[in-house]
């Protein structure tokens, strides 16, 4: 991430945040939380602002109130390194390509999302556990952030409680924090604007949202243990995987579901069509148009 945008992103976190006692920050009041001054803060937030010391990195953190894997990733944007001239030998269209192939020859339902969340693919498995169609794949489509995995999981319309049930509060809480850390990035970016815009309008997301980071240090984020009775399937016990991989044109993410127990082996080994784990495209990407 170059300056310039780093100095969009701290403007844009500014924009959103709250301080401790749930005002919004305004220029004035973030400068006395980091201490700088009015001219240091504005120099910062146009990208001016060429050498940034520790000290005023965490007081920023702080101030906004990242949790500590959005912390890492605060970090990592202020260093200036941009993805293109990290990764820049690899073609992301070959990168996902692989990774298309790859979820195809899983024998366990898996897919692959991109910074924002967004389902790029799915594999027959994955489709077949949470109880999705094709036609729902289509449906996905013609609606706002249809194909965004945060919404599938907050809108009503998919099921997604009925599915998880009693594990459904969890699941969306490591979801959600999972979330803050993929974007924290691209907070700035107008796509994240019109995704957390559609997003919000969902009730239980705009609460959860806004209390996630309190809850952050009682979830192990390296992984998570699904344990719950599905309503076609019934006791499952799997572990979520995560890949990431590292693009000239941000993160993708395969996520692979590992049995944990023999009956959920043996359901995973059910879960596939009869034309194999086939995998289906679906959000763009690396195109990430506002519609």
């Amino acid at each position: 991430m170059y300056l310039a945008e780093f100095g969009r992103l701290i403007k844009a976190l500014r924009k959103r945040g709250v301080d401790q006692l749930g005002n919004s920050w305004t220029r004035e009041s973030l400068c006395k939380a980091v201490h700088l001054s009015a001219e240091q803060l504005g120099r910062l937030e146009r990208g001016d602002r060429k050498y940034l010391d520790t000290r005023t990195l965490m007081l920023l953190a702080k101030a906004f109130n990242l949790t500590k894997l959005e912390q890492k990733e605060f970090f990592y944007a202020a260093l200036g390194l941009a993805n293109e001239d990290l990764f820049e030998k690899e073609d992301p269209a070959n990168q996902l390509n692989t990774l298309f192939c790859e979820i195809e020859c899983l024998k366990i339902p898996a897919l692959i999302i991109d910074a924002y969340s967004d389902l790029v693919a799915v594999n027959t498995g994955a489709l077949n556990l949470f109880l999705a169609t094709p036609e729902t794949l289509n449906y996905t489509r013609h609606i706002p952030a249809g194909q965004n995995l945060i919404y599938l999981i907050y809108a009503p319309e998919f099921g997604s409680r009925e599915i998880f049930g009693s594990s459904w509060r969890d699941m969306a809480t490591v979801e959600i924090l999972l979330f803050r850390r993929s974007t924290l990035r691209y907070r700035h970016t107008d796509y994240f604007k019109h995704l957390m815009k559609t997003l919000l309008k969902i009730k239980q997301f705009d609460i959860d949202w806004y209390s996630s980071h309190k809850y952050a240090d009682q979830y192990n984020l390296t992984y998570e243990h699904f344990k719950y009775n599905h309503p076609r399937y019934g006791p499952l016990s799997y572990l979520a995987s995560e890949t990431v991989i590292n693009t000239k044109k941000g993160e993708l993410y395969l996520l692979a579901y590992n049995p944990a127990d023999s009956t959920t082996a043996s359901v995973f080994a059910t879960l596939t069509g009869s034309n194999g784990n086939k995998a289906y495209r679906l959000a763009s990407w690396p195109d990430k148009r506002v519609p």
